[in-house]
Parts: C-alpha cells; structure tokens; sequence
C-alpha cells in the first residue's frame, strides 16, 4: 500500500478550543446549537471529533458561525 496519502489530523473538543481560544463549553454550547459549519466535525458515538484542516480553513475565512438554532428543539423566550 502506498505512503503518500496524507494522515488525517483529528481533533477533540479540548483542542479546538485551545485553538480558537474559548472556552470547551463554549464549543459544545456551539455545536448543541448547531452554530458550528457541518464540514468541521463528524460525531463518534456522542463524542464530536474535529478535523484539523477543515477547522483551519474555516477560521481563515473568517469563522462565521451559523444562526442558532433551538437546542433540543425547545424554544428560547426573547428578552423583552
């Protein structure tokens, strides 16, 4: 089998926050929310694995997040 096929680099929640420099509830409050781009991570079981090259291109291009969403499918009550 050939060796040139680059490794995949992973990353867990942990390092994407070091990375980002927020906080690890901050990236699952991101992804409970769905404000993360889909491309970024793929979920083992219940854990969120993060690919390294898509999050870097992501945050080169500005990191924008996408719209919240409900969590959980609950409606969250505006501030009046």
């Amino acid at each position: 089998m050939s060796e040139n096929k680059e490794k995949l680099e992973l990353m867990n929640c942990k390092q994407v926050a070091e990375l980002l420099q927020i906080s690890v509830k901050t990236v699952y409050s991101y992804i409970g929310y769905k404000q993360f781009p889909p491309n970024l991570y793929r979920k083992l079981g219940k854990k969120p694995i993060f690919i390294y090259d898509e999050v870097e291109k992501w945050f080169l291009a500005g990191a924008k997040l996408l719209p919240r969403n409900c969590k959980n499918n609950v409606a969250t009550k505006e501030k009046e």
